[in-house]
């Protein structure tokens, strides 16, 4: 009895300690790795693993084939198919980025079968470099070199987020301050022109050890330089702009030089250990992990939480004077973005004179812009209103892109979604938590990129946004001569005709402004004020006055501006003095406006054709209305608005058709008969008439006079 304890003693101490030698074992085709030309072929490729320790414990393994990205786009719509050999099923790629196969299930079998190799068949797989062929083994053994360790691994957990940061070996002697270029220069040393360095973060339920990494989660494995934020200046920073670095608490300093950080976004609630080592080629050493988390984190479920960088007061932002900025990072995942820990910048702008509770302006930026800059003015600053802003990442025109964006996998087995449109609805409703903002008044506005992604937000998000401005955006994608393919590069090429999140519609026919706002004439629309260039050619006047024409179609809000100011032609906001700035008139989500058609006053755009109509004109910009709540009629069975010509109107009076929009009281059934009154300020009646509402129970009143010294239009149902 006593012998046989022992020999079980015994058998227990050898298996953990031979649980102690776990390492991840690379083999290649170049000369890099631990079993460099290990792999030979092309086409078919069989990978040497005689190299493998004897009777090794696998734990996973990856198969990573060479590919040239650049040639791989234009190919976005077909799926890498490897298969291993005597399969007929491809092998299945690996979350979350979709880059690298499983093929853990195949070398075990290959070893199980006494087979000291295994083989694979590219037999479709664009941009394929086989020279940079590898496959990782994760599995019992040592290591013949010295890999360097992972140290001072730290976690924060906020709000569904574990935001973990860590020392990166390779990085010790990084200067306090890098600059634009030196910082370009250290990514060509360890990113670009190198496939050596890479970080592994690993996740458990209990601590990680050598004995519990094949127990453990492969979260993500990720790039050097992760503690810079490279995107702070967007696309076009100068070169000798200092790039920032993260910070991970709110009001700390960044992290230090040389620091990484990572956000993970755990599916499920509960605790969590963490543990992060450096890949070298493929390569691992974990004998030991004295430097992972000792104790666990304790895990939500949520979006996390954007973490505040530095608030700064500069003298004049935007031509705004004695602001505060407040710059923020939160690290977007799912559904904010299609990929984990994408660092995402935010500035929330304060105007000196604050106002409880505060309108709030998305501002989205132009291409080549910024967060700090590139979407008009700051809108509405007199009236209290915060500036929000956010960096453009990818550039997909502030609408969404393909959720098989950079990764392998065919676009055609995914669908285009609106992943920027959810993360700034997602950040304002975190910003309504920590300020007193008027939900009722939020705007989007926006010049050029951010021209197109306002009126875009705004149509498609008609229950948090009351109105926006745009300057020269592209309204139809499919239809702009020069941006179409920037679009196809988010949404795939038209001919794929590839489906938006519903599954239903179109990505380009969904994103298109006016087939959205025909699909649905009932459906409830934002004030849309907008200006295009008849002579932008870039942008592209047709496509222009499309939505326009649908805009009137359909009786929405608008007010249109054209003229011969090209890529710099301006939107003007209504109100009793037209001007850029501030809008005239209180437009507000719980509130009923009117929507003004075929008015007299309007200029003649002409066509598609930019040289036919009037070369400059204006579409509703004389007319305004009275806002002020006692003034405003909204209720079971009337409706009704004081109307007038602002200042700036050429005429005494005009006609103009008026449809009610936005009503929460004032509603009517197909058929339903409705008696309309216009009365002049002095009392007298000037007009009256009899409609029915529409199929869509829209009720348009035609014809209705408008005067300079403004006039009561009143709807009341027939029963």
């Amino acid at each position: 009895m006593r012998h046989s304890w022992i020999v079980g003693a015994l058998l227990v101490l050898a298996a953990e300690a031979a649980a102690q030698d776990t390492a991840t074992f690379s083999f290649s085709q170049n000369h890099a790795g631990t079993y460099p030309r290990s792999i030979s072929g092309e086409e078919t490729i069989r990978v040497d693993l005689s190299g493998l320790p004897e009777r090794a414990v696998i734990h996973r393994a990856m198969l990573r084939p060479g590919r040239v990205e650049g040639e791989a786009v234009t190919h976005r719509d077909v799926a890498p198919k490897v298969l291993a050999e005597g399969q007929e099923q491809p092998l299945k790629l690996l979350p979350p980025r979709f880059n690298a196969f499983d093929v853990t299930a195949e070398v075990r079998a290959a070893l199980a079968a006494g087979q000291r190799s295994v083989s694979f068949r590219f037999a479709l797989f664009p941009g394929y470099q086989s020279p940079e062929n590898r496959l990782d083994v994760t599995c019992s053994g040592r290591l013949k070199r010295e890999i360097p360790v992972v140290t001072n691994l730290t976690a924060i957990h906020r709000g569904g987020q574990t935001i973990l940061t860590w020392r990166e070996p390779i990085l010790k002697d990084v200067p306090e301050k890098l600059t634009l270029r030196q910082w370009v220069a250290l990514r060509e040393s360890h990113v670009v022109n190198s496939r050596r360095h890479r970080y592994r973060i690993y996740r458990c339920n209990e601590p990680v050890t050598p004995a519990t990494i094949g127990r453990a989660e492969l979260v993500d494995e990720v790039e050097p330089l992760t503690g810079w934020d490279g995107d702070f200046y967007g696309i076009s920073p100068r070169p000798e702009a200092v790039i920032p670095r993260y910070a991970v608490i709110d009001g700390h300093p960044p992290v230090p030089p040389g620091f990484a950080v990572y956000a993970h976004n755990p599916k499920s609630a509960g605790k969590a250990f963490y543990a992060v080592t450096l890949a070298v080629d493929g390569e691992e050493d974990l004998s030991s992990f004295e430097h992972a988390l000792k104790e666990a984190v304790d895990e939500s479920v949520g979006p996390g939480v954007p973490v505040l960088q530095r608030v700064e007061k500069p003298d004049e932002f935007t031509y705004v004077k004695k602001p505060t900025l407040h710059y923020y990072v939160r690290w977007e995942s799912p559904p904010n973005a299609n990929l984990p820990s994408r660092p995402i910048d935010y500035l929330v702008a304060f105007p000196p004179t604050r106002r409880d509770p505060a309108p709030v302006g998305l501002h989205l930026h132009c291409w080549g812009g910024s967060l700090e800059g590139g979407y008009g003015w700051w809108y509405d600053a007199q009236q209290g209103a915060i500036l929000i802003s956010t960096n453009q990442v990818p550039y997909d025109w502030w609408t969404g892109y393909h959720e098989n964006w950079g990764t392998w996998k065919s676009w055609r087995e995914g669908v285009v979604r609106d992943y920027t449109q959810a993360r700034l609805m997602s950040f304002l409703d975190w910003a309504s938590t920590q300020w007193k903002i008027d939900s009722t008044r939020v705007f989007s506005a926006g010049s050029s990129m951010g021209g197109s992604g306002s009126p875009n937000v705004a149509l498609r998000r008609a229950d948090r946004v009351a109105w926006c401005v745009s300057w020269v955006g592209v309204h139809r994608p499919a239809e702009s001569p020069q941006f179409a393919s920037s679009y196809e590069r988010v949404y795939g090429m038209t001919e794929w005709r590839l489906l938006y999140q519903d599954r239903k519609t179109r990505a380009f026919e969904y994103f298109d402004d006016a087939a959205f706002v025909r699909a649905d004439p009932g459906r409830e629309t934002p004030l849309i004020v907008f200006a295009n260039g008849k002579n932008d050619a870039g942008i592209g006047w047709p496509q222009a006055h499309e939505f326009w024409k649908a805009l009137q179609e359909t009786r929405r809000p608008h007010v249109f501006r054209w003229g011969q100011g090209g890529h710099g032609q301006r939107a003007l906001l209504p109100g009793e003095d037209p001007g850029e700035r501030e809008l005239g008139v209180d437009v507000r989500l719980d509130r009923t406006l009117p929507a003004f058609t075929r008015c007299s006053l309007d200029d003649n755009p002409g066509d598609g054709d930019p040289e036919i109509g009037a070369r400059t004109g204006q579409s509703n910009l004389y007319l305004t209305w009275d806002t002020a709540a006692e003034n405003v009629v909204d209720e079971v069975g009337r409706w009704s608005l004081l109307l007038k010509l602002n200042k700036q109107a050429p005429k005494e009076a005009c006609t103009v058709d008026v449809t009610p929009r936005r009503c929460f009281q004032f509603r009517a059934r197909e058929g339903t008969k409705v008696k309309w009154r216009n009365v002049a300020a002095d009392g007298a009646e000037l007009q009256s008439g009899e409609v029915q509402a529409d199929q869509w129970g829209l009720v348009t009143a035609p014809a209705v006079q408008v005067t300079r010294g403004g006039n009561r239009l009143t709807l009341e149902l027939q029963r």
